[in-house]
């Protein structure tokens, strides 16, 4: 018995390097280790079965790309120009990185900003909220008569709401009241446990109607337990001093 071409050609080993070859196209092993790290980083477990999935789909990816270039496609203005703004985002991506390598954040950085908004933040209290937001004020108005007359307020914000709380019934998470927008902090900074805006409140969002489903003083995440997002905020910040300062060396005309 003959052994068919294609298993012939399933038995020849490949290149050390290369994971898989596409029409004569390299698909090298780095590209198949990049993507099982970033499964593993997402939850996942290594596994054979794992890394199998990932090279029939980085594969499968290479022979469209390949039809894509038989074709012509990537040659188009639209694409050309599409390919120069991946290549800009790619480089601005590798300079920030490259700088907050070489600009390493310390521990006394990260103690010196939790402290900061420590202080900031004081002896806030932090409130537990329902919303229901609406277009226009009369809406608002219609909606708040109903809640005074008895309806319950999960109930309406499902029906009526065009905040993104609306599949809650309203309902958002603890916030501080600078996590707020200023036209609502300002009331319910006066409102009691249970109670709901008076009137409608309007923001760049529409017209709100706020309830205080419960409010507690605020306290503070640990030092260790705030970490990750103290770094974050000092790494963005200096993503964006760094450019400021490349722009402001940049000869530029508009």
């Amino acid at each position: 018995m003959s052994l068919s071409c294609d298993m012939v050609w399933a038995q020849v080993p490949l290149p050390t390097g290369i994971a898989a070859i596409v029409n004569g196209i390299n698909i090298p092993q780095a590209w198949l280790d990049q993507n099982v790290q970033a499964n593993i980083a997402q939850g996942q477990k290594d596994s054979p079965e794992l890394r199998q999935a990932i090279k029939q789909e980085l594969i499968g990816r290479e022979v469209v790309a390949q039809e894509a270039s038989r074709l012509n496609l990537d040659k188009t203005p639209t694409a050309q120009m599409q390919f120069a703004q991946l290549r800009q985002n790619f480089l601005v991506e590798l300079a920030l990185n490259d700088y907050l390598t070489k600009h390493p954040v310390t521990e006394a950085d990260l103690r010196a900003l939790y402290d900061r908004q420590l202080k900031e933040i004081g002896d806030s209290q932090q409130y537990k909220l329902s919303l229901i937001t609406v277009a226009n004020e009369t809406e608002a108005k219609a909606v708040l008569a109903r809640l005074q007359k008895g309806e319950n307020f999960a109930k309406l914000a499902r029906e009526k709401s065009i905040d993104a709380s609306k599949k809650d019934g309203g309902a958002l998470d603890w916030l501080l009241p600078n996590q707020i927008v200023p036209p609502i902090a300002t009331v319910i900074v006066n409102m009691a446990k249970g109670a709901t805006s008076a009137t409608p409140i309007q923001t760049a969002t529409g017209w709100n109607i706020v309830k205080i489903e419960d409010k507690r003083p605020f306290k503070a995440p640990s030092f260790e337990e705030s970490k990750n997002q103290v770094a974050n905020a000092i790494a963005q910040q200096l993503r964006v001093e760094y450019a400021q300062r490349l722009r402001s060396a940049a000869k530029i005309s508009e």
